[in-house]
């Protein structure tokens, strides 16, 4: 009886017709029928497709519900044992705290109790720039103006706080010494930066992009370190190149995301306009839009996603793909500035949604609180318990 409510729920839910109070009863029985022996495969279909169309259908609903409310309002799905029940669909919206079909009701968050002894700040604009004689600037204190100048080069820090090189006159850098500037975001910092050729990057918390101060007459090179977003000015005769550990990302001018942190398993390149060629070894793959190339163990691999959701860190945005608690606490540890440090056994829920990156770490936590993950903040470590 109970596998056949199930899938008169699930027809319901997928057509939209299902009341909150069933959606609700459909989700504690998908999760009640999660074990191998229970599933049913003949009577309630593929659970990995079933799935995949509720998560769809979730998704439809929220962004439905978020243009109803008109408000900037995102979503955080949890998924247990990566193919159940959502657990709660909580939003922030001006920073507070909903439950979607309870929005009348009280904030679920009292419910859950973050343990703070001191909170962390999200992350802001804050880099230094080393300059090739070794000095350094620290860009979130310096002033609004020129920072630098060397021959026909200047360095200048423009209102909004981003760094802009300009080269005066024609460039004839080449025929000298290069040389070569890197700017470095902390944990907890981003900033942008605006290269000689007129190319807009975006950087990442814990990240560094090494330049020239001019390009050389026929190829423009840089090196990057943690996670940056690329704006490419166009130049059919002078390609652009991102060199990252073994790999190199060759466009001649494009859009697109490189993270390549050294926690992460792979180095994933994003595409979201124009071309890309990924090269290491032998190895040689192109990125059209909305594909990804992914690097590990010396291959490439290149797979379609929306590429929009790589670069959501830099609209100000967490955005979870079905990301599992060690991911999401790695994003969290390098924009908070903070250790993570797990205590028995860990969770292995997956969650889907979006979070703001302006508000404060304890907020973020009651919400993955509120999906049965437990933390714990002591002064820049955060402790994590199932």
């Amino acid at each position: 009886m109970q596998k056949q409510q199930f899938q008169q729920l699930i027809d319901k839910y997928l057509n939209g017709q299902a009341t909150d109070d069933e959606i609700q009863l459909l989700m504690v029985l998908f999760d009640s029928l999660q074990t191998n022996e229970e599933w049913d495969e003949q009577t309630l279909g593929v659970k990995q497709q079933l799935e995949d169309k509720m998560l769809e259908r979730l998704q439809m609903t929220v962004w439905q519900s978020k243009e109803k409310y008109q408000s900037k309002v995102f979503p955080l799905f949890g998924f247990r044992n990566i193919a159940a029940a959502v657990i709660a669909f909580i939003f922030i919206s001006t920073g507070a705290y909903y439950c979607l079909h309870n929005s009348a009701k009280d904030p679920l968050i009292t419910k859950n109790k973050i343990r703070v002894k001191h909170d962390a700040e999200p992350g802001k604009n804050k880099a230094i720039l080393t300059l090739d004689n070794g000095e350094k600037v620290v860009l979130d204190s310096a002033r609004i103006g020129t920072l630098a100048k060397k021959g026909n080069i200047s360095i200048k820090k423009a209102k909004d706080g981003q760094l802009i090189y300009t080269v005066e006159g024609n460039d004839n850098s080449s025929a000298g010494a290069v040389a070569y500037n890197t700017i470095s975001t902390p944990r907890g910092g981003e900033y942008q930066v605006i290269l000689p050729d007129g190319s807009k990057v975006w950087l990442n918390a814990a990240s560094s992009l090494k330049f020239p101060t001019a390009f050389a007459a026929n190829s423009r090179n840089v090196e990057l370190t943690g996670e940056a977003y690329f704006e490419v000015a166009k130049n059919p005769s002078k390609s652009f190149t991102v060199n990252v550990n073994t790999l190199d990302v060759k466009v001649l001018g494009t859009h697109f995301n490189i993270n390549a942190y050294s926690d992460e398993d792979a180095i994933k390149t994003t595409l979201l306009e124009g071309s890309v060629q990924l090269s290491s070894g032998n190895s040689v793959s192109l990125l059209k839009p909305d594909q990804q190339g992914i690097f590990a163990r010396n291959k490439i691999q290149v797979i379609d996603v929306d590429a929009e959701k790589a670069i959501a860190w830099k609209k100000g945005i967490f955005e979870f793909n079905r990301c599992s608690i060690q991911d999401i606490m790695k994003q969290l540890s390098r924009w908070y500035d903070v250790e993570v440090v797990y205590t028995g056994k860990v969770s292995n829920d997956e969650f889907v949604g979006k979070i703001e990156r302006s508000v404060k770490l304890s907020r973020v936590l009651h919400i993955l609180e509120l999906n049965h993950v437990h933390f714990k903040i002591e002064d820049k470590k955060i402790i994590v318990s199932s």
